[in-house]
């Protein structure tokens, strides 16, 4: 009896206190809302390369970064309603409007966008 009143207690701590514990660490997510913004970044060194000629020479790239309202969905698509939806995730995939993509929660926090899925 008393170890079962202490199992109930500790479960309970652990979903209040610790609610990452319970919930995946990895999940899908559909894109609601999809905006470039006008901040950019670059990828500097690259080294590109022609198939045709053989030859190859260096060069850079500049790029925008992406902000995004996700909705979590299960593993057909089905948004999960037991998630909040998550705005203002900021990425540099870009991504459209419907998109699935994989997130992770690190520690339950908000989600970061891992890559773009089919579901």
């Amino acid at each position: 009896m008393l170890e079962e009143m202490v199992k109930a207690v500790v479960n309970k701590v652990i979903a209040q206190d610790y609610p990452y514990l319970k919930t995946s660490a990895a999940l899908y997510a559909v894109v609601t809302k999809a905006t470039q913004l006008g901040e950019t970044f670059s990828y500097d060194d690259l080294v590109i390369h022609n198939d045709e000629t053989g030859t190859s020479y260096r060069g850079h790239i500049v790029a925008h970064w992406y902000e995004y309202t996700l909705q979590v969905v299960d593993r057909w698509g089905n948004v999960d309603k037991s998630f909040p939806v998550y705005p203002d995730i900021r990425s540099r995939i870009q991504l459209k409007t419907g998109a699935f993509v994989s997130v992770a929660l690190a520690y339950g926090d908000i989600p970061a966008i891992i890559r773009e899925v089919k579901l």
